[in-house]
């Protein structure tokens, strides 16, 4: 999210597959947004009067160079801007956005009001998430949805060591110790089955909007892998990337 236009296509994917029309007067979240606060500008110029940014630890570049980036590739796009470019700190950026970025992760997530969110989003992000921690923080993603209001998420279930799936050679002791949990390549092994039942326990209609699978195998056999994905139905872990739209179930 490092660059305005990956920031900016990022974004719009998630409010297009929203199915919403507008932002105005919307409060909009994002969950892990990693190196750069980009989300609280593009949600100010579709119109949201609020956004929150929530992440694991303080992670975003205080660089405001990027902002000025952005806004340049909005006007190029015939899009209006904040006038955010002379804000001189990034505190200031987030002030004229009305935007608030917090760093604890679930903890975050809980201090934010009950039904305060319209518009939810991440991407490459839910995969990390602590395996103990990941009920939690659905119910919580529940919590701060209006009734009328949607998430979009894009996750990657492949290992983050060579895009397969040698993250389940590991045993759970092993792979949710601290020392995975610090590593740089943690994820939680959760799979798209796995991952749409906790979404659905808490709260949600479930919607996959588009998943990628491994071809024709699995490209770590299921033999070489720890209990209990070695006795998993194959099936289970054949998706390695999924686009899902959540919304409160009535």
């Amino acid at each position: 999210m490092d660059t305005p236009e990956y920031a900016f296509n990022t974004f719009k994917k998630h409010f297009e597959a929203s199915g919403l029309t507008s932002l105005g007067g919307c409060t909009v979240l994002e969950l892990g947004p990693g190196n750069s606060l980009l989300t609280a500008l593009y949600a100010h110029v579709w119109g949201a009067t609020k956004s929150w940014l929530v992440d694991s630890e303080p992670l975003a570049s205080e660089d405001t160079s990027i902002f000025t980036r952005a806004e340049r590739m909005l006007s190029e796009c015939n899009l209006p801007a904040a006038g955010v470019e002379a804000a001189p700190s990034l505190n200031a950026v987030l002030e004229k956005l009305n935007a608030t970025y917090l760093t604890q992760g679930l903890t975050s997530l809980r201090s934010i009001p009950d039904q305060e969110i319209d518009f939810f989003f991440s991407n490459a992000v839910l995969e990390h998430v602590r395996l103990a921690e990941f009920a939690d923080l659905a119910k919580e993603m529940r919590r701060v949805l209006k009734p009328a209001g949607v998430a979009s998420h894009q996750i990657d279930f492949r290992d983050h060591l060579q895009n397969g799936l040698n993250n389940l050679r590991f045993s759970t002791r092993t792979w949710e110790s601290e020392f995975m949990a610090r590593s740089g390549f943690y994820t939680n092994r959760l799979t798209w089955p796995a991952m749409k039942k906790l979404f659905e326990e808490a709260g949600f209609a479930v919607e996959l909007v588009s998943a990628e699978r491994w071809s024709d195998h699995l490209p770590t056999p299921q033999s070489s892998m720890a209990i209990p994905f070695r006795n998993l139905p194959a099936e289970e872990l054949m998706v390695m990337s999924a686009h899902a739209v959540l919304r409160p179930r009535v």
